[in-house]
């Protein structure tokens, strides 16, 4: 006989033409590619410009909340055209210092806490500091809202490479 008498299916490992022994697991494997910091860079800095081109860029003094409420920011949000019902997508990008507010713990993680507490709930809204700015995140939305300090912060750090 040609010994495939009870042998299941025809690629276990030990056969010719079957599987790896070993082969890779799935989600254990890291499929992430590098890019060099200079074409990061480089893609933050388009991504702001096209944001700019389609008028899809907002620039306010500061994401400073007086109150923690989510409806409070939500009637303000729906002023600007984002979140609501009918509003866009929108990342929120701050980098607020400690040192400047009025109240010390009123800032954490370069995010005003009522600010970020109060966008929590909006499922169209995604608040990040500048430096968890990157272009998926920038171009998965369509309205980018940046605040003062935030630009700055953006600015020192894409013009190192120029």
């Amino acid at each position: 006989g040609g010994g495939t008498a009870r042998a299941g299916h025809s690629r276990p490992a030990h056969w010719r033409g079957g599987a790896k022994a070993h082969g890779p697991k799935g989600k254990i494997q890291d499929y992430t590619t590098k890019l060099n910091k200079k074409v990061r860079k480089m893609g933050v800095r388009h991504a702001l410009s096209q944001k700019l081109k389609e008028g899809s860029l907002i620039i306010t003094s500061d994401m400073a909340a007086p109150t923690h409420k989510t409806k409070d920011m939500y009637a303000m949000l729906d002023r600007l055209g984002i979140a609501g019902k009918k509003g866009d997508m929108a990342l929120m990008i701050d980098d607020a210092d400690p040192n400047d507010a009025e109240n010390e713990a009123s800032v954490y993680g370069g995010l005003d806490v009522n600010f970020k507490v109060a966008t929590g709930n909006l499922k169209k809204v995604k608040m990040l500091n500048q430096k968890g700015c990157h272009v998926y995140s920038m171009l998965k939305f369509k309205k980018l809202v940046l605040s003062l300090a935030a630009v700055r912060s953006l600015e020192e750090r894409l013009e190192k490479d120029l």
